[in-house]
């Protein structure tokens, strides 16, 4: 209430309830032991924590609550930053993923607080999220109002910027007026409108609860503009989700980016002009300090090294990315003086340096990790800027040089000539390949960045943004996919999303695919309409022309006045409708490598997806520090460097002097070669002087293998001539080992030497970890390269243990025996592929026994569904029975629900699958399971999706033919099932005179489910126990003819619905009378009388 209102929520503090929320935030990673606990942190209670507060959820409400008492209260943000809280944040960065991530989005937020003052926060005026806006939520607008917000509201489903402005702009519309389900404008829009629409309304009044809107919907454009206009990250809507569990909740790349961004929103919080206006953290000209010049440096000092240690001691790529961001903001915002400070010998952080070139040198190891490359070389650029000798010795010590170098590439010269042979074979291509005078089948084309090819009865069109699907005989309309999802585009302008499913997807790129795939390999493309002016190309129905420099506009030849407008620097479309209405659809993520993979001919000289072009970015940026900064360095090298040169070359000589096999040569190679191994040992006792990569780089390595194995001096040499030679050697360099270490007492060179031969090891040997079923990878394997390191101490016997105090966990990709039945499932029948008649389960009941099955625990392997779908637990595998027709689901919807598969129903998944009826106050799920049973109890699982849509109001029905119904049980508001995935089970009393029991099982929806406003029926589980007393012939619904008969009865309905659409609607004029359509869907509940109404509008 606090938040809303706009008011300081300071009173909230005076109770205690900041200590209180340190304390649980400090035990959130689990009891902490009287030795770790840090000095001065006696609020900090470590021996009493309750359960609730190790889960993920509590974490996550903690950091939400201090999040928003830090955003609303200055006062309470300068005691927080003066109390135990760093303290509090090192602990709960020990916790799990969730734990450590929310901890970090706290320091997000804590380092723009620091930094940049409250200003960053409330820059767009949050005052009017004040009263002001309270007022439209309590009124009642007038049946004009709600008319044209309802018409606002088609303008943003529809894109069309333009009439929302307009409509605004002329007054008369309350921007902040909300529907009668709660809505604004800004929601709507955060949805499904354009990005231009959200800032025009961000700028007229803003609502934060949109940002969860832009969450669900995967709409990473939207969170920024949101997040830049002042919304908070940190708010929960009704079922408790902040914005960021919201985008946790799927996994493609839409939802994936949002995820990243509410992951530090710190940054976009931060006005762009800032930035650029000065990289140094001092104060206004004003003389106001900017955000807490008192604690930052405490902050700084306490946490980058904090972060370093995180990044290095976890494996888990979220907290990795996560903790480099925060480290590159930490450096970014450092004084050079602090900096220097830090990193000096008399601070108590004096490794901090090491610490943090270590992490630069992980993440320029990773080849993958394009982003990660990008955040290091702005970590190194603020390093050169601010401490620069320091960070020089440190970048030359790990290699750090040869790295960037690396990233950089091939050096000018090449790089030069290669920009110009480019533009050569630009300019020679150019005349060779005129603009396509018409466009045949099996040829490619392209335009600008779009590349076009004809099918045998459409055209594609597509770039790694969007691709359109034109087809011949269409009169206008025509099917596209943008952020991952199929539609269909009318010529009024309104797309329609319905088709949209795995399998529709599937077919439409299978049609691309086979039109592609009549290009010949290699073949040129042809550009078309490269320059404007009054050619058009005619494919089917369809005609192409370029008016404008950089436009592309498809027309339909029945499509009236509508018009698809392509331009060179929109990923995306923009299509004018017949009633010239303009709307844009730009694509927020790319389509993926499928679409991304253009034609192997020259295209436009701009680059071919997102991918590249960040390759391109961090390229760019290596050459510039490489060039700035490490070329001049590298060509001085260190001291140490050439001390290790020096030594590798009396080495060499030394070995090259032993052969020469005369007296006066015996004592001059044991001079030479002692004079350089005691130099050897000398450096390596000073500490943290010599690093692994110099050992390396400096060919000390191949040199000692030389001196202590047989030498490539000893090649020819008669073997025992050869082993006497190793032997003089060997003695000599122990006697130089064991007198040095016998003289200097402490230190001892011969571990160290050992300790860095290891390191050595570790950094050009790489492990490779296979990650499948990646999210988001469109690959079932996805190789990435990891290090691990490992401590391993020999033991007693021949055995090593493992001292890194990690657990690793290994396992096959896959069995053998699991080969061989996916291999086998593929080309042989599975038992369910038979008669009905040959089933285990059916032929054990026909012999006559009865079986009882009893519940022990919620989707036990007790329950029928279960002993179905193994068939008598014959079958090592489950599967669901709805799929392969071993029982019969029905719904009050048919055949297609809104959500999901009708089988879902049946699901054992734990992750609730998200399957629910549309919103109809008798909605109804039915199970034929083709047995008679006498049910004594039955579970169910809530689904995953709506909020609060888990059931209250229903009843449990059986009936022996599907007509005829028993009640076994009623619920009236049951609160058994409220989370996603939650399941709960219910006792059943069949009468006692019944003997048979029944076939069929309802569950039958009686009023509203847990939101108390919609009649949602949403499941994903089921099962029933009892005794089963017999088995039914009759189910043969699964026989392929069915199928046969579904496809017609859909391609029938898609025929009426083309008639529908070119001959219905030019009557729909406004007192018009109609009935129900094809696609009716909500029974009677529209009024009275039924089924008839009147066009009003």
């Amino acid at each position: 209430r606090f938040t809303r209102r706009g008011v300081d929520p300071a009173p909230l503090a005076d109770h205690g309830l900041v200590s209180e929320l340190l304390t649980r935030l400090s035990n959130a990673a689990g009891p902490a032991t009287s030795t770790c606990a840090g000095p001065g942190t006696p609020g900090v209670n470590t021996t009493t924590t309750t359960p609730e507060t190790k889960s993920s959820a509590s974490v996550s409400t903690i950091i939400s609550l201090l999040s928003t008492l830090c955003r609303g209260s200055p006062s309470i943000t300068h005691d927080l930053l003066r109390s135990e809280l760093p303290d509090a944040i090192e602990k709960a960065l020990k916790g799990d993923e969730r734990c450590s991530l929310d901890s970090m989005r706290l320091v997000d937020l804590l380092l723009v607080l620091l930094f940049e003052g409250r200003k960053a926060l409330s820059r767009t005026g949050m005052g009017c999220v004040g009263a002001g806006q309270l007022i439209p939520r309590f009124r009642r607008m007038e049946s004009a109002g709600e008319k044209s917000h309802r018409q606002l509201i088609d303008c943003i489903r529809s894109k069309d910027t333009d009439a929302l402005v307009e409509a605004i702009d002329s007054g008369g519309i309350e921007v902040n007026f909300m529907d009668d389900v709660g809505q604004t404008l800004l929601n709507w829009a955060s949805a499904f409108g354009t990005q231009e629409m959200v800032e025009f309304l961000c700028d007229r009044g803003q609502r934060s609860s949109s940002l969860h809107y832009a969450a669900c919907f995967g709409r990473p454009a939207i969170a920024k503009v949101l997040l830049r206009h002042g919304a908070n990250p940190d708010l929960r809507d009704e079922d408790g989700k902040t914005p960021l569990d919201k985008a946790r909740e799927r996994i493609d790349e839409g939802h994936r980016e949002v995820a990243a961004i509410l992951q530090s929103p710190g940054e976009w919080m931060i006005p762009a002009e800032k930035e650029k206006k000065t990289d140094a953290v001092e104060s206004d000209d004003s003389g106001e300090p900017k955000g807490d010049p008192e604690m930052a440096p405490v902050y700084l000092r306490r946490l980058l090294p904090v972060f370093c240690n995180t990044f290095q001691s976890t494996m888990l790529a979220s907290i990795r990315k996560a903790s480099l961001n925060l480290i590159k903001k930490m450096v970014h915002y450092i004084q050079p003086s602090l900096l220097v400070e830090a990193c000096s010998p008399e601070s108590p952080t004096y490794n901090f340096g090491t610490m943090l070139v270590e992490v630069i040198a992980t993440v320029l190891d990773n080849e993958e990790d394009e982003d990660g490359h990008l955040v290091v070389l702005q970590i190194i650029q603020d390093l050169m800027t601010k401490a620069q000798d320091i960070f020089l010795d440190h970048f030359a010590r790990l290699g750090v040089f040869s790295k960037v170098l690396q990233l950089a590439g091939p050096q000018d010269s090449q790089e030069s000539q290669s920009n110009k042979k480019d533009e050569n074979e630009e300019n020679e291509q150019e005349p060779l390949l005129d603009d396509a005078n018409d466009m045949l089948p099996g040829k490619a084309y392209h335009w600008r960045d779009w590349c076009i090819c004809r099918g045998r009865d459409c055209l594609y069109i597509w770039s790694d943004a969007a691709a359109l699907e034109l087809s011949n005989g269409s009169n206008g309309w025509f099917r596209f996919i943008l952020d991952g999802k199929l539609a269909t585009m009318y010529s009024s302008g309104s797309p329609e999303g319905g088709t949209d499913s795995s399998e529709n997807r599937g077919e439409f790129l299978e049609k691309l695919q086979r039109a592609r795939a009549q290009v010949k390999p290699n073949t040129p493309s042809q550009p078309i309409l490269s320059r404007p002016g009054p050619a058009r190309l005619v494919v089917g129905n369809w005609a192409l022309a370029s008016r404008k420099d950089g436009e592309l506009h498809i027309h339909n030849s029945d499509g009236q006045q509508q018009a698809t407008i392509l331009r060179e620097d929109l990923p995306g479309f923009i299509f004018e409708s017949n009633r010239g209405t303009k709307h844009s659809f730009t694509a927020e993520t790319s389509l993926g490598p499928e679409f991304a993979a253009g034609w192997t001919g020259k295209r436009g000289k701009r680059l071919r997806s997102k991918i590249e072009a960040m390759k391109q970015k961090v390229k760019v940026q290596a050459q510039e520090i490489y060039e700035k900064y490490f070329k001049a360095a590298q060509a001085q090298p260190r001291g140490v460097v050439a001390k290790l040169g020096n030594i590798v070359a009396q080495i060499e000589r030394a070995c090259q002097k032993q052969h020469m096999n005369n007296r006066e040569s015996f004592t001059v190679w044991r001079e030479i070669l002692q004079g350089a191994l005691e130099e050897l040992t000398q450096l390596l006792q000073e500490e943290g002087v010599v690093s692994a990569y110099e050992l390396h780089s400096s060919g000390l390595v191949q040199a000692l293998l030389s001196l202590l194995s047989t030498s490539c001096w000893d090649e020819g040499l008669h073997s025992n001539k050869s082993s006497k030679l190793q032997k003089q050697r060997v003695r000599v360099f122990k006697s130089c080992f064991k007198e040095k270490d016998g003289e200097s007492g402490g230190v001892k060179s011969a571990p160290i030497l050992v300790h860095k031969l290891v390191s050595v090891l570790e950094s050009i040997e790489k492990l490779p970890v296979y990650l499948y079923d990646t999210p988001g990878s469109g690959y079932g394997l996805q190789i990435l390269t990891r290090r691990l390191r490992f401590r391993l101490e020999k033991a007693e016997g021949c055995s090593l243990i493992d001292r890194t105090g990690r657990s690793l966990k290994m396992e096959p990709l896959s069995t053998v025996a699991q080969l061989e039945r996916y291999l086998l499932k593929m080309v042989a029948k599975q038992w369910y592929d038979y008669e009905r008649s040959t089933f285990a389960f059916v032929r054990k009941l026909k012999e006559g026994q009865k079986l009882t099955f009893r519940h022990q625990h919620d989707f036990d392997e007790n329950g029928i569904i279960y002993w179905i779908g193994t068939n008598a637990k014959t079958s090592p595998e489950w599967v669901n029975p709805g799929q392969y027709g071993l029982v019969m689901v029905t719904s009050s919807d048919g055949r297609n629900l809104p959500y999901g598969r009708l089988e879902d129903i049946l699901s054992r998944d734990s992750s609730a699958l998200n399957c629910h009826t549309n919103d109809d106050k008798r909605a109804w799920f039915a199970i034929d399971l083709g047995l008679w049973v006498l049910p004594s109890s039955y579970t169910l699982r809530h689904a995953r999706g709506y909020g609060r849509s888990a059931l209250r109001n229903w009843l449990f029905q059986v009936s022996k033919d599907g007509l005829n119904w028993t009640t076994l049980y009623t619920h009236v508001d049951d609160g058994s099932l409220n989370e996603p995935g939650s399941t709960s089970s219910w006792p059943l009393e069949p009468p006692t005179e019944e003997a048979q029991g029944w076939r069929h099982i309802r569950l039958q929806q009686t009023g509203k489910n847990a939101s108390g406003q919609t009649h949602y029926l949403s499941l994903s589980g089921f099962e029933i126990y009892g005794t089963v007393t017999g088995v039914c012939e009759d189910l043969v619904f699964h026989s392929p003819p069915a199928g046969k008969a579904a496809k017609e009865a859909e391609a029938n309905l898609r025929r009426q619905r083309r008639l529908l659409r070119t001959q219905v609607l030019k009557h729909l004029l406004v007192g018009a009378r109609v009935v129900r359509g094809l696609d009716w869907k909500w029974r009677d509940q529209d009024g009275n009388p039924p089924g008839e109404g009147t066009v009003t509008g």
